[in-house]
């Protein structure tokens, strides 16, 4: 492969920055409004019965405090939040991939980094300096590798607070994603490593992310189900279609 071919298939891994109107899409608004805050990365404040002495695992990572009132709010019919989330899926579908109809994640899920923590877990068996990293295509995880990852920054946060994603798959590189308030990025969570280090900026860390899957490359016949809900990874179950 010539060093030109290298290249261009190391460009289609990279991270991709997209930015969009805040008041427009107002996730950051109605997540104040839901947990009472003027200040996502303050949101630590709320509880106190979150222990800093052991970083999550990959069984209770989304099971604070926090998750608990999004989801139970999710769950029970937020209007505005899934007119807000179905409006810019469709931003997605037709500026990002110009696209008529589009498969996506029907839930989006929700991350919070605390300060001394990660947002995403794991388990005994990996790496002490790479704890909880992995691709979406890992067996714990077992998401199909034609879907295509995005997340939503609701904070602004950079290096231990954020997340960092493997330049492309087995490079064995990694840089911090930028996150920015009125910007979302895309990248290859199936095939590149990505993950957490422990967050000592003293500030959380709050987003959003999904995934969506482009109708030529949906496969009906993937029959694994997912970590979250166990819901199988087919229109109907995990995903929705436009």
């Amino acid at each position: 492969m010539s060093i030109q071919n290298i290249n261009n298939k190391k460009e289609e891994y990279e991270v991709k920055y997209f930015k969009y109107d805040v008041d427009k899409y107002p996730f950051i608004k109605l997540l104040e409004s839901l947990f009472d805050v003027d200040d996502l990365s303050e949101i630590h404040n709320l509880s106190n019965k979150i222990s800093s002495n052991e970083l999550f695992t990959n069984e209770n990572d989304d099971m604070t405090f926090f998750h608990d009132k999004f989801y139970s709010k999710l769950n029970n019919g937020w209007k505005e939040f899934e007119e807000t989330y179905l409006n810019f899926v469709k931003k997605v579908m037709i500026d990002i991939f110009a696209e008529n109809s589009i498969i996506y994640q029907a839930s989006p899920t929700f991350r919070v980094q605390l300060p001394d923590n990660i947002a995403v877990g794991g388990n005994k068996n990996d790496r002490s300096d790479r704890y909880g990293w992995h691709k979406d295509t890992d067996a714990e995880y077992a998401h199909p590798s034609f879907e295509k990852n995005f997340i939503i920054p609701l904070t602004n946060s950079e290096n231990t607070a954020s997340v960092f994603i493997e330049t492309y798959p087995n490079s064995d590189e990694f840089k911090s994603a930028s996150m920015k308030v009125g910007e979302f990025f895309k990248f290859a969570g199936g095939e590149c490593i990505h993950g957490n280090k422990k967050n000592v900026t003293g500030k959380s860390r709050v987003s959003i992310d999904f995934r969506v899957v482009l109708k030529d490359d949906y496969d009906a016949g993937y029959s694994e189900s997912s970590k979250l809900k166990n819901k199988k990874f087919q229109v109907g179950g995990y995903y929705r279609e436009i």
